[in-house]
């Protein structure tokens, strides 16, 4: 019986492939951060719609007062400052997301040339095995072939 296969660069592989998930991982926690991120965008421009709108309203009778209007503009400008660094964080964490998909797509190159490397080392074993039954194949016909001829000619 033949040895069964095996691929001597096993270990390389799967460190590679934890190294792969690894990177992964990575990438899902900065998708769920931008998504935050995201969704504290939307929430912040939906209050400064709701503020304006309430504030419009409050103030449609035709009275101002002097003091909760300077308030409710302080509060607004705070809102859109807010606003502002949440979206300059996003920009941060997209180009930290692009910097960690293409170590993703270095990590998963890495894995898919060993892949290769064991699939074709895994033909090529399994051609050398089916060489090595035929020929003995061979020998055994030729044996059986020897013998009907000396039985033939007894």
């Amino acid at each position: 019986m033949a040895k069964r296969f095996e691929f001597r660069l096993a270990t390389v592989l799967r460190i590679r492939r934890q190294r792969e998930d690894a990177a992964k991982r990575v990438v899902a926690e900065r998708l769920g951060e931008v998504a935050a991120v995201q969704s504290e965008i939307a929430a912040l421009q939906e209050q400064i719609r709701s503020e304006t709108g309430a504030f419009r309203q409050t103030h449609a009778t035709g009275q101002l007062d002097v003091g909760q209007l300077k308030r409710h503009r302080r509060w607004l400008l705070q809102l859109d400052q807010s606003e502002l660094l949440a979206r300059n964080r996003l920009g941060e964490l997209n180009r930290l997301l692009a910097v960690d998909r293409a170590a993703l797509t270095e990590a998963r190159k890495q894995v898919r040339v060993l892949e290769k490397l064991e699939e074709r080392q895994r033909e090529r074993y399994l051609k050398e095995l089916n060489r090595a039954e035929m020929r003995e194949n061979d020998e055994i016909g030729g044996v059986l072939h020897l013998r009907q001829r000396a039985l033939a000619t007894e």
